[in-house]
């Protein structure tokens, strides 16, 4: 049987990929894998499937690493992004085909060189494969090759959260990442060039209908410029800018602790350890998720717009269990790993998901998964 190996599979995101791939992908073997083994354990036997299995790997041992992806199809990196290059040095190493999340633009462009590796060794990588960078990407080429000139693109999501939480701050995704949009400078593409402004510049308000409301977002370093103005050159591309909502309230709390220094990356001594302030209050804050027992209902939109009047909508409602923005970060990676496995994606090397990701099949996937489609508001799948 061909296996998955998903690195990081007990995480919260990494769950949305487990779970999706049980479900859909049917005679193959997923393998939960990570330093944790308890955690990887104790998910593996909860689907109470022979197919299902667990592995302890530390990335941070090479042989280890390596070892543990030979005879793998597919390596699905759902951890933290400053891993990505020694992930897929690794699975260069072991001949095995590579899916992740994305690398917040500068990552994503030193993966991009490996390009040449991978085709060699005659497998396939998808990088920046999760909601936003990937289902945003995937919306992009999708309306971008419906037009003969595409001048301008504005990507944006936006949430709105009607669950009732028992706890004051909960998390949408890592609180690095967060930090790292607040905080690092917004690449965006103008007139030919990459150039890079200010943090949280660039505010503008988008009106995203009866569903979401009005909401305000801001420029944010993410991987979509860094391949998007490529794919599009060819047909005029002037400008493309991403950015991110967030409820008033919430950015008051992440600036309080940002300002507090809770985000630096100094050095401090806890008791005979020395660590960095921003890797405690990651380990603190990343268990801010929603409690057991919490019903989680919200709904998130993935938003491109060409042109200033082609508009593409992805809009993902929570599962109860999981928040909208773990399901269409965690499927769209699914997805795109079962395409690979199913020999759908022939072509060796690295690859944006605009390059290699079937829009018609892509679409008709994340319809069974009840992520909508939209296109200037009609419904398309």
């Amino acid at each position: 049987m061909k296996k998955y190996f998903v690195l990081g599979g007990y995480g919260i995101v990494g769950k949305a990929v487990v779970n999706d791939l049980f479900r859909y992908s049917k005679n193959e073997i997923i393998i939960i894998a990570g330093r944790d083994e308890n955690k990887a354990r104790d998910f593996a036997k909860s689907f109470n499937s022979k197919r299902v299995k667990y592995q302890k790997v530390d990335i941070s041992n090479e042989k280890e690493l390596v070892d543990s992806l030979i005879g793998k199809d597919i390596c699905i990196n759902c951890v933290q992004y400053y891993f990505n290059l020694r992930i897929m040095e690794s699975c260069i190493k072991s001949k095995t085909n590579y899916v992740d999340l994305g690398g917040m633009f500068h990552m994503t462009k030193k993966q991009l060189e490996f390009c040449k590796e991978f085709i060699k060794i005659g497998k396939c990588a998808i990088i920046g494969m999760g909601g936003a960078p990937g289902l945003s990407n995937v919306l992009a080429s999708y309306a971008g090759n419906k037009l003969t000139k595409v001048n301008t693109i504005e990507i944006v999501f936006a949430d709105v959260d009607y669950t009732k939480y028992n706890q004051s701050f909960v998390l949408p995704y890592s609180f690095k990442t967060l930090v790292e949009e607040f905080t690092l400078n917004p690449a965006i593409f103008r007139d030919d060039k990459i150039r890079f402004v200010e943090p949280r510049s660039g505010v503008k308000e988008y009106n995203f209908g009866k569903e979401f409301g009005k909401q305000t977002g801001f420029l944010t370093l993410h991987s979509e410029i860094a391949t998007l103005p490529d794919y599009f050159r060819k047909r005029g591309i002037k400008r493309c800018e991403f950015r991110v909502t967030f409820d008033e309230s919430f950015i008051e709390k992440l600036d309080l602790l940002i300002s507090l220094g809770f985000s630096s990356n100094k050095s401090v001594e806890f008791g005979k350890k020395e660590t960095k302030i921003i890797d405690s209050t990651t380990k603190i804050m990343n268990k801010l998720v929603p409690n057991k027992g919490v019903n989680i209902k919200d709904k998130e939109i993935i938003r491109v717009i060409l042109n200033g009047d082609k508009i593409v909508d992805a809009i993902t409602q929570s599962n109860g269990k999981m928040s909208a923005g773990v399901l269409d970060t965690g499927i769209p990676c699914s997805i795109a790993s079962q395409i690979i496995m199913n020999g759908k994606v022939c072509k060796s090397g690295v690859f944006a998901p605009e390059d290699v990701i079937n829009s018609t099949i892509f679409f008709k996937e994340l319809k069974k998964r009840n992520i909508i489609i939209r296109e200037n508001g009609r419904t398309i799948s």
